[in-house]
This record gives C-alpha cells, structure tokens and sequence, in this order.
C-alpha cells in the first residue's frame, strides 16, 4: 500500500455522504480516489465538484488502478457482489453494517476474503462511539456483571426500501438492531449461544419494525434487547446491571451516569467523535501497518447469526441456538 490509499467509495446517498465528507476533510493514511452512485447525474456532479474520478458501475470502479481499497455504503443487498468482486480484485473491504443479508451470504464473504488473504472489515460504527468505550472501560465499577439492556429507538423508516426484504432482508433488528448486537460481544468479550425473540409490523408491511430479543452468553450473562422505528425521536441506551451498581450509557447525550443504590453517584460527560471518522482511520492504518482491522469480517458475520438467530427464534416461538462459525 503507498503513504495514501486511495478509496473507491461505492454508495453516495444519505450515509454514504458522510463518508466522502470526512475523507474530502482529511484522515490520515487514506484519500478519496473514485466514486460510485446509482443515481448517475447527481454523482458524476458530485465528483466534478470534487475533482474525482465517478465511475457509473462498481464492478468496473473495484478494478480501477487508483482505487486501492474499496468502501461499501449501499443497501446491504448490494454487499455480497461487491465484496467478492472486490476481493477477487485483491482489494481490501470496509462494509457498512449489516454485513449481509443472510447468514449464507455473510459465511461465503467471510470464507472468500480469508482464502484470497485480503481484508474485510465490517463497519459496526457504534462500537467506536466514545460513551460506549468508556461503559466498557468502566464495567468492573458495577461488580459481578448481572445483565446488559441495550435499546434503540428511531423515527419511522427514510427509505422505502427498508420495507423490502428483497433489499433489507430484514426489518429493524437487521437494519440498525445489528448494532446492538455486535455491542453485546464488544462490551462482554463472550459469544452468544442462545436467542429469544418476538418481532412486530406495527406501520411497515412487509418487515418488522418493533423487536424484542433476550440472549444467553457463554459466560452465563443476560442480555436484553429493545430496538424500533415506530417512535418520534431517537433513544441510544446501553445499561450495565451489576451487583455493586449499575452504569447507564446515553449515546445520544454522550453521558455515563453511575447508580449505587438509590443514589446517582457520578455523571460523566463523554466527548463525542464522529464514529465514521474513526473507522475510516482504523481501516486506514491497518491497511498501511498490517495491524487486524478492530471490526473483522468474522465479526461481522457473528452479529448476522445472532440476528438469524432471532428471526428464527420469533418463527419458531422458542428459544433457539446462534449459529457460531467455526473455520
């Protein structure tokens, strides 16, 4: 790789702009080289303004020489061709959560960018959420860990092809649930093993847009999950219950408040970062040193099974297994 990779953005549209954004301001180690939109008009534009390459088709923007590494910000059906196009063009990957549309799909990812040896990373941009990584910083402050209650709460969907599982493959729990998901490995360092579930169509037609899931680790712990998009507003929540105290993680707010007893013991203001800065920045210097990206592939793959795990649970009415790799 040279001093600075140059980055072939593939999706322009309401998150995938904020990727360009902070690579036009500047992180280190990686620039922006081409981009790719569907809507054409809007990205050759785009582009000119910017004095970058636009490139109509990602199939042929993933084999273009000044790309040398390949972000992917589209709806995740789109993930799967672009990933294997793009390893089998010996490109390293960043993937915007969820990495997949099924757990198939997330395992044939995972299986063909190990045997080509080039690098997957998953975008699970909640985990670089400052408050988070001082709730987990912190987590012996609340003794014996007891359980973890994790929600999100958004407005209505923005897209209408969140409503399509064609596009989606799922509702709310694949969509921005998946976020929590993999919060639940990063914060307890174990696996889940086993999924409860029950989803609901409270306004979407075709996919869930309220679910509720518990899930038993391999160290014994509970979590409870809460996600939905039927509520104005926004709500980011992570608690952590323990025998000494509790910590309370408000993401939006970016505030850990401490419980002992009755008491709210302390309140700690966080300072926020945007996250996408920080995953392009991790990318970017794995990629330069050779470091493991902090978001692998694999990890990517764990939190879709968690989430298959779920639907299967919810179909099912039972408590079911999650599906861990193994290699």
């Amino acid at each position: 790789m040279s001093g600075s990779i140059g980055i072939g953005l593939v999706g322009l549209g309401r998150h995938g702009s904020r990727y360009a954004r902070h690579l036009l301001e500047g992180i280190p180690g990686c620039h922006l080289a081409a981009v790719c939109r569907q809507d054409v008009g809007a990205g050759r534009a785009f582009a000119e303004r910017h004095g970058l390459s636009f490139v109509a088709d990602w199939r042929e923007l993933v084999t273009r020489d000044e790309v040398e590494a390949v972000v992917v910000v589209t709806p995740p059906a789109l993930n799967l061709d672009i990933c294997l196009a793009a390893v089998r063009a010996g490109k390293p990957v960043l993937i915007e959560k969820p990495l997949a549309l099924t757990l198939a799909d997330a395992r044939e990812m995972v299986r063909t960018a190990r045997e080509a040896g080039v690098t997957l990373m998953t975008a699970q941009t909640l985990r670089f959420t400052p408050v988070l990584s001082r709730l987990r910083e912190r987590l012996q402050d609340v003794g014996l860990l007891e359980y973890l209650v994790l929600a999100m709460r958004a407005d209505r969907p923005p897209h209408r092809w969140l409503d399509d599982p064609s596009q989606a493959g799922g509702g709310v729990l694949l969509e921005i649930g998946i976020h929590l998901l993999d919060l639940i490995r990063f914060l307890t360092d174990a696996e889940a093993v086993e999924a409860v579930a029950d989803v609901e169509q409270r306004h979407a037609s075709r996919v869930e847009d309220v679910a509720l899931a518990r899930f038993r680790l391999s160290n014994g712990v509970s979590c409870y999950v809460e996600v939905s998009r039927v509520s104005g507003g926004r709500v980011c929540r992570v608690e952590a219950v323990g025998g000494a105290g509790q910590l309370i993680a408000d993401v939006d707010r970016s505030l850990l408040t401490r419980i002992e007893g009755r008491t709210v013991a302390e309140t700690e203001a966080v300072p926020d970062r945007p996250t996408v800065i920080t995953v392009l920045e991790t990318f970017a210097k794995s990629l330069l040193t050779g470091v493991p990206v902090p978001v692998s592939g694999e990890d990517g793959l764990r939190a879709v099974a968690m989430a298959d795990a779920c639907y299967r649970a919810a179909r099912e009415g039972r408590p079911v297994p999650v599906a861990i790799p193994s290699w």
